[in-house]
């Protein structure tokens, strides 16, 4: 009963989604060698270009280099518990639209830095 409740919840199957969506996708591009697509096409690094590598510093305390791969990882735990709890509050939409714009500026720090 509890498992049915569970998976009546749309956020357990976003989640499950995310998850299935990166697995496949990670599986097909080491299969073809593309370490990302976006980069492939537009010959540009996407917003989210440093993530896994960031993600990896975060994890052996090396917070300086995580920020010099990219700055959005600080901010993603806070954008996954708002997307998986209830948050009602206009504060919050503030702060993503702020993650939102931080996201945007450390993107075009990239591309200009990737241009040289």
């Amino acid at each position: 009963m509890v498992m049915k409740h569970i998976f009546k919840s749309k956020k357990i199957w976003l989640l499950l989604f995310l998850i299935a969506y990166f697995s496949v996708a990670y599986a097909v591009m080491n299969h073809f060698g593309i370490s990302c697509v976006f980069l492939s096409l537009f010959d540009i690094p996407c917003p989210g270009c440093g993530m896994t590598r960031a993600l990896f510093s975060v994890l052996r305390f090396d917070f300086l280099q995580a920020l010099k791969y990219n700055i959005v990882i600080f901010f993603m735990p806070y954008v996954f518990m708002y997307l998986f709890f209830d948050f009602k509050h206009k504060v919050h939409k503030y702060l993503l639209g702020l993650i939102a714009i931080v996201a945007l500026i450390n993107w075009l720090i990239k591309i200009i830095i990737f241009m040289r």
